[in-house]
């Protein structure tokens, strides 16, 4: 039985209480903000809901340097992440992405286009997924889940990383406005746009 958004929302926040509650033990009591180096952000699509925008003459391409890779049962958006900031205490944070998506419906005498760029991914924090939209800044594109993410501090290479795994996200008014703006239609009200892995370097 799918949840509604009040539901689904009432019990991530109830889940990331918790993970904040039970990994605050270990850390330093004056755990401060840290700020991000490089690293990636690996989307997997919804591959439904991606499916339908290319059938409804609207497919998303990537803009350099982020890729997409089309597998027999996987859409994978990849995007580097170019820096940021992460709370060890709050378990929250904003990681900087490079390149973006563009969703293309070729028409006579011009294309229509919707450009997402510059995204801010907000993990766990009040922006949410901050983006521009056609060159317009738009806080909170994406609805975020949390229900089956983990936060954890890992070793790669001799350097320490932050990695959020699974953030599920969803299409919400904003994002469906952007693009019912655009085209005159789009993905339903928290229809899935798939969920992000992050892992970036802690400086």
């Amino acid at each position: 039985m799918k949840l509604s958004r009040q539901a689904r929302l009432a019990t991530a926040a109830a889940v990331a209480l918790t993970a904040a509650l039970l990994l605050l033990l270990p850390a330093a009591a004056g755990a401060s903000t840290r700020a991000l180096g490089a690293g990636t952000a690996t989307f997997v699509l919804d591959p439904d809901q991606t499916g339908t925008l290319i059938t409804n003459g609207t497919p998303p391409y990537a803009m350099s340097p982020a890729r997409l890779a089309f597998g027999a049962s996987v859409i994978r958006l990849t995007m580097p992440i170019r820096g940021g900031s992460w709370s060890p205490s709050g378990l929250r944070g904003t990681f900087l992405l490079r390149g973006g998506l563009v969703f293309v419906e070729p028409s006579t005498p011009t294309w229509k286009k919707l450009r997402l760029t510059s995204w801010r991914a907000g993990v766990n924090n009040s922006s949410g997924f901050s983006i521009l939209v056609n060159g317009t800044r738009h806080a909170g594109f994406f609805e975020e889940n949390l229900m089956g993410s983990e936060p954890s501090i890992v070793t790669i290479k001799g350097h320490k990383y932050v990695k959020v795994t699974n953030v599920l996200l969803f299409f919400d008014a904003t994002s469906v406005n952007a693009f019912t703006g655009a085209f005159g239609s789009g993905p339903a009200d928290s229809a899935p746009f798939g969920a992000v892995t992050f892992v970036a370097r802690l400086k």
